[in-house]
């Protein structure tokens, strides 16, 4: 029991999030996916993901999990490519699978509430959120958004990632 609330504790808000930044946590949550699932992750991250602000590590890192959970549930892959690219100007969270394909009726009007949270999370941060599948070639989840700079982040989409958690 003790295991489990600790689990889903560090599932809320992975400390190491705020001590390590958001490319050791992607790293951490792809392995620690790996490991309870058994679909192989391959991680790249490149630039420096140190740069983003609290709010948008959280949000990225939500819909990381998000996309995770998802391929987990649907997707019936076997590999999963997670790639994480901050430049100055903007950062760009990638996750591949190579299962099933979401379908064009899965995507349209995006009902389903783990794709909804998402796309909110992306557009709350002024960036875009993408969805694409190919039967029997995978789906693609693309997220971007602008790296604001510290004076910029006012915590504001923190307490609504935070407050949004369990979408």
């Amino acid at each position: 029991m003790i295991k489990a609330i600790r689990r889903i504790a560090t599932e809320l808000r992975p400390g190491m999030l705020d001590d390590l930044g958001l490319g050791a946590s992607i790293e951490w949550q792809a392995k620690d996916f790996e490991k309870r699932t058994g679909i192989h992750v391959g991680c790249k991250v490149s630039g420096d993901p140190l740069a983003l602000p609290r709010a948008q590590s959280l949000a990225m890192f939500r819909i990381l999990q998000e996309s995770l959970t998802n391929v987990a549930r649907h997707a019936n892959a076997r590999r999963v490519k997670v790639s994480l690219t901050v430049t100055a100007d903007e950062a760009t969270l990638q996750i591949h699978d190579d299962g099933r394909g979401i379908q064009a009726n899965e995507t349209a009007g995006l009902h389903s509430l783990g794709l909804l949270g998402m796309r909110e999370r992306a557009t709350r941060l002024g960036g875009s959120f993408d969805i694409r599948g190919m039967p029997g070639d995978g789906t693609t989840v693309t997220v971007s958004i602008p790296v604001l700079q510290p004076d910029e982040d006012s915590g504001q989409e923190e307490l609504h990632a935070e407050n949004s958690a369990g979408r």
